[in-house]
């Protein structure tokens, strides 16, 4: 099975070293993204008045683009994340490998890196309080959110497909982590110092819609 995965990645990059191609792309996404990596500011909140659902999952939108220079596409992302649990947004660069699947399908691994913050919303605020305590910096009303933020990266794998008319449509799957502990929390614009270490990572779907082309060298 090894080898027949080996030998399939090779005849792959063969294919594409013979189908040297040159155009640019850009497009519009929306998706969803299951995320993982934040149980240690759950376990954090134990014996406070609040606490942090999991976060299985949320819609994302954002966008990106980039060049496709002979089998080498350079490029960008950034998304954002939309979940009533958590939010956020992260942006990288793009660097990846691709080869094409006839005249205007393209198969396009990258890799990128850039970095990314989240917004962890809590439950368990009083739904009601003094006003006298709401201006009182000793009053402890807790805090609606907190957030951090640091390096990411991501690997993903996408189907790009460029119509004669200039669309470019597709689907991607990505996986995104953070490149060291996340450690760092604001809350209400108060940097906190000692919170718990988060290594955040998601598993996303993107289906991507915008426009583009590409053309084979000396066409």
């Amino acid at each position: 099975m090894s080898r027949l995965v080996v030998l399939g990645l090779v005849g792959a990059l063969l294919y594409g070293q013979s189908h040297k191609a040159l155009g640019g792309g850009g497009w519009f996404h929306i998706g969803y993204t299951a995320i993982q990596g934040v149980e240690g500011f759950s376990k954090a909140l134990e014996g406070s008045p609040l606490s942090y659902p999991k976060a299985t999952g949320a819609p994302i939108i954002g966008g990106g683009g980039g060049g496709y220079l002979g089998r080498i596409f350079l490029g960008g992302k950034g998304e954002g994340i939309l979940g009533s649990k958590i939010s956020g947004g992260v942006g990288a660069g793009q660097v990846g490998f691709f080869w094409r699947v006839g005249q205007r399908l393209l198969v396009l691994p990258t890799v990128g890196i850039g970095g990314g913050g989240y917004t962890l919303h809590v439950s368990g605020r009083p739904s009601e309080v003094p006003f006298s305590q709401a201006i009182d910096s000793t009053g402890g009303i807790p805090p609606r959110s907190f957030s951090a933020s640091g390096p990411m990266g991501e690997i993903s794998v996408a189907l790009q497909y460029f119509s004669q008319k200039g669309y470019l449509i597709g689907l991607e799957v990505g996986y995104l982590r953070g490149l060291r502990e996340f450690s760092q929390w604001r809350t209400g614009g108060i940097d906190l110092q000692g919170g718990p270490k988060i290594t955040p990572q998601r598993l996303s779907v993107r289906l991507l819609i915008g426009g583009g082309s590409i053309s084979q060298r000396g066409e």
